[in-house]
C-alpha cells in the first residue's frame, strides 16, 4: 500500500518522480534476483539413460566371471572325484587276490581216516550193481538200477536181510580197529590239511576223538541191552518201519528197548549186568589213573 501512495505522489512530482522510479527499479531488479521462483530455480540434472544394447555385454562378462569362479571351485571335485576312481580299482584288485587264491590241495586217501562202513541197504545195492555192470551204460541205467534195489529190498524178508546186517556188523568192528590205529599215528598237520580241504569243498570238519578206544569207560547194562535189541527181529522190523508219528526209527528203537528194559526182572538184567561189572574192572586194572580221578 505505501509504494503505491508513493508512486501516486511521484507522479505528481517530476523530480520525486524520477528518484522514485530508479529506486523502485532497483528494488524491483534486486527482488527478482534474490526471490527464487520455479522458474529460476537451477534444476537438478540425472544422469542420461544407458540404453539396452550397452547394458547387455555387462551381463555377459559377468556371467563369463561367474562361470570361472564356479569352474574354478568344481575344479577340487573333480580331483577328488579321481582320486577316487583311482582309489577304487586298489580295492578290487585286493579283493581278487583274496578270492582267486588257490584251493587246499587234496590230501591222499591213504593220509585220510577210514570210510564208514555202508548199512544194509548199500551193500546190498552195491553187489546188485557189480552183477549188473555190463547193463549199466548211462546215468538212466543206473537210477533204473537204483529204483529196482528199492522195490527189492522192500521186498525182502528179515532172514532174507540178515546176512547183509550180520556183514555190516563185521564192518563195524574192522572199521572201529582202522580208526583207532588212524588217530594214533595222525599228525597235526595231516590233519589241518584235510580240514581246510574239506571247508573248501562245504563239509564239516573232522576233530580228534578226547577219548582213544583204550580210555573209553565200558558200556552200561542197558546200553548193552539197547545194542541187542537193536539186532533182534524186533528191533529191525521197527527201524524198516522208518519214520513214523512217533519218531524216527532209532528213535522208536530206543524208546521200546526202554520199556522193555523197565518191564525185564533182575533176573533177565543179569547177563547184562555181569558183563559190564567184568568190564569195568578190567578197565580200573588197566587205567589206574583215569579211575582214581573219576
Amino acid at each position: 500500500m505505501l509504494s503505491l501512495f508513493a508512486r501516486h505522489i511521484a507522479s505528481h512530482l517530476p523530480v520525486l518522480r524520477t528518484n522514485v522510479l530508479s529506486s523502485s527499479v532497483l528494488t524491483a531488479s534486486a527482488f527478482v534476483a534474490t526471490r527464487r521462483t520455479f522458474f529460476t530455480t537451477r534444476r537438478i540434472q540425472l544422469p542420461a539413460a544407458v540404453s539396452k544394447s550397452a547394458s547387455t555385454p555387462a551381463k555377459k562378462t559377468t556371467k563369463k566371471t561367474t562361470k570361472k569362479t564356479t569352474a574354478t571351485k568344481a575344479a577340487p571335485k573333480k580331483a577328488k572325484a579321481t582320486k577316487e576312481a583311482k582309489s577304487k580299482p586298489k580295492s578290487k584288485a585286493i579283493s581278487k587276490k583274496t578270492v582267486e587264491r588257490p584251493p587246499p590241495k587234496r590230501v591222499p586217501k591213504s593220509e585220510q581216516p577210514p570210510s564208514r562202513p555202508p548199512n544194509g541197504y548199500l551193500l546190498f545195492f552195491s553187489r546188485l550193481v557189480q552183477d549188473r555192470r555190463s547193463d549199466i551204460k548211462t546215468a538212466m541205467d543206473t537210477q533204473d538200477l537204483a529204483k529196482e534195489a528199492a522195490t527189492m529190498w522192500n521186498g525182502f524178508t528179515l532172514a532174507e536181510k540178515q546176512p547183509y546186517y550180520n556183514e555190516v556188523e563185521v564192518l563195524k568192528k574192522q572199521y572201529e580197529e582202522k580208526l583207532d590205529e588212524y588217530w594214533k599215528s595222525a599228525s597235526p598237520k595231516t590233519l589241518r590239511e584235510i580240514n581246510a580241504r574239506r571247508k573248501h569243498d562245504g563239509r564239516n570238519k573232522i576233530h580228534r576223538p578226547h577219548q582213544e578206544n583204550h580210555y573209553k569207560r565200558p558200556k552200561g547194562p542197558f546200553f548193552r541191552f539197547i545194542e541187542h535189541f537193536r539186532q533182534s527181529d524186533d528191533g529191525r522190523a521197527i527201524q524198516e518201519a522208518g519214520v513214523t508219528a512217533t519218531g524216527r526209527g532209532a528213535v522208536n528203537v530206543a524208546r521200546e528197548a526202554g520199556v522193555r528194559w523197565r518191564a525185564m526182572s533182575p533176573s533177565d538184567k543179569a547177563p547184562y549186568v555181569e558183563a559190564y561189572q567184568k568190564e569195568h574192572a578190567d578197565w580200573q586194572a588197566n587205567h589206574p589213573s583215569k579211575s582214581a580221578s573219576s
